[in-house]
């Protein structure tokens, strides 16, 4: 999915999941109908029948388009953990507002849709974690998988709750300058110093941990 081409240059096919990513951020699934699509898109209903056969299908590849942009700058998105250069990245490119709007809606509405974006996320970063992790310096611990789990959540959590963000922050918007100095700088320090002083709670709660499995290890072994 090519954001940053224009509509009336793309083909049907790329016109008709265009104008879906626009529809389904703006209003959800529930709300968009094969109609509103085809007239967005300058086509027919039945040519958007013709290309995805359903509007589940439509979805379904406007998801597959929606990974693909995230792909393109992989260091962008890996640094979108603190948000830190996405700010800059949509300022240059304002075009992919429509993409940021889509995720966040699927992630508001719940269910399945939400599950799979989500799920497809944290495979995309463990992807480009493996590709650019040395590059990036990053540290992600012994259990890597949740570590990248917590990097998507923080990063999407951001761009769900992006207006109380930016209310906090001073302004109205993440792409406000001030917010976006403040967020990108606050999250990129809380990720390369931390919060806390030393490991002694991190210590304790591994340890706490430990006997409980112990424990639940010598119940089960005591059980008939």
């Amino acid at each position: 999915m090519n954001v940053s081409s224009n509509p009336a240059d793309l083909l049907p096919r790329a016109r008709i999941r265009l104008a879906a990513l626009e529809l389904l951020g703006t209003q959800g699934f529930d709300k968009t109908t094969i109609r509103q699509v085809a007239s967005r898109a300058g086509v027919s209903p039945g040519l958007v029948i013709h290309h995805f056969g359903s509007k589940k299908r439509l979805r379904d590849a406007v998801d597959d388009g929606v990974l693909e942009v995230l792909q393109s700058d992989k260091a962008t998105i890996i640094a979108g953990a603190a948000m830190g250069r996405v700010g800059d990245y949509l300022a240059d490119f304002p075009e992919l507002w429509p993409t940021l709007t889509y995720v966040i809606r699927v992630l508001r509405e719940g269910g399945p849709a939400a599950d799979r974006m989500f799920d497809r996320m944290v495979e995309l970063t463990e992807v480009m974690v493996d590709e650019l992790g040395d590059q990036l310096s990053l540290r992600l611990g012994a259990d890597r998988h949740a570590m990248i789990t917590m990097l998507v959540t923080f990063s999407l959590g951001v761009a769900v709750l992006g207006d109380s963000v930016a209310r906090h922050l001073g302004g109205t918007s993440l792409a406000d300058p001030q917010v976006m100095a403040r967020y990108s700088l606050a999250s990129t320090e809380m990720l390369t110093h931390g919060i806390f002083a030393d490991d002694g709670y991190l210590t304790r709660l591994r340890a706490a941990f430990t006997t409980k499995e112990k424990d639940d290890d010598d119940g089960r072994d005591r059980d008939p």
